[in-house]
């Protein structure tokens, strides 16, 4: 799998790359950013000269006493070895020579060899430290930016997820209705308007099932504290089968489950009703439809 960085993705994750610290997608889309990349490059070269810098950042362990004074005692007899055989004997330096003043007539100046690896071990020990600030710093940045595309991701996927479920349950709904309207049982009730207006409406029953799905148009619009009451009219009086409101259009749809013997359906009627609806219907019948069944 490959990684689509950007240029400051790679920019990010130059100092990772100096320390061999990716993994292996990561590391070739960095290589094939770097192939085309003269900007990126240069920084990587500097990086990497910063991450060898920290080799010299390890403190000096002193000699103990005891290998110093072996290794001396070799040196001095080695040079007294020397001298027998005729070699010119080192000159003796002496403490204004040590000290940095003029030596012989050359003019020589004798750096204490002290205060020069005091010099050279702070120049070292200052890059190191600038090295591994310079790194620090980088690396982290990479870090930090790799979480935030990382929590992106995760973002992104939880929404898409989020989606998905909604989609699936919209598409379950979608077939629970059709189910309910096509299957072989189903009954259909055509409801009239028994006003001057014209809504209609229609019940389909599956009393198999006992789902009744009612759908409903040109309903008249509703005052303020009122609803729809949907009933079935049995012989033994009117069952509520729940309340509703229309859309500005006049649209309404009513989903129910409601067992009720084939023979004792009359009627299916609409009512106009306080909120919460009734026991009983106090109105009369928006759109009514009978049933029987010779029907």
């Amino acid at each position: 799998m490959s990684l689509d960085m950007t240029h400051d993705d790679v920019q990010a994750a130059l100092a990772a790359e100096a320390l061999d610290a990716l993994d292996g997608p990561e590391a070739a889309a960095v290589r094939a950013h770097l192939a085309h990349c003269d900007d990126c490059r240069r920084e990587l070269e500097s990086l990497r000269e910063a991450a060898a810098s920290l080799a010299h950042a390890a403190p000096r362990v002193p000699m103990d006493a005891e290998r110093s004074a072996r290794l001396r005692s070799r040196l001095v007899a080695r040079a007294a070895a020397d001298a027998g055989a005729g070699a010119t004997p080192p000159r003796a330096v002496s403490s204004t020579d040590a000290a940095g003043v003029d030596a012989g007539a050359a003019g020589t100046r004798v750096i204490p060899l002290a205060s020069a690896r005091r010099g050279r071990s702070w120049g070292v020990g200052w890059l190191a430290a600038a090295a591994a600030v310079l790194l620090l710093i980088a690396v982290g940045t990479y870090a930090a930016r790799l979480k935030g595309r990382y929590d992106a991701l995760g973002e992104r996927y939880a929404a898409i997820d989020t989606e998905r479920t909604e989609l699936v349950g919209a598409l379950a709904r979608r077939d629970s209705t059709v189910a309910a309207l096509s299957g072989p049982g189903v009954q259909v009730i055509e409801l009239a308007s028994t006003q001057q207006r014209a809504p209609g409406g229609r019940m389909f029953w599956d009393p198999q099932t006992a789902r009744w799905t009612f759908f409903a148009h040109g309903l008249p619009a509703l005052r303020p504290g009122r609803e729809y009451q949907l009933w079935l009219i049995t012989p033994g009086g009117p069952v509520s089968a729940g309340t509703f409101k229309s859309t500005p259009e006049g649209l309404a749809q009513v989903q129910a489950t409601y067992p009720l013997p084939r023979d004792q359906l009359r009627a299916v009627a609409v009512t106009d009703e306080p909120e919460g609806g009734l026991p009983q219907p106090s109105t009369t019948p928006i759109i009514l439809g009978s049933y029987g069944e010779s029907e």
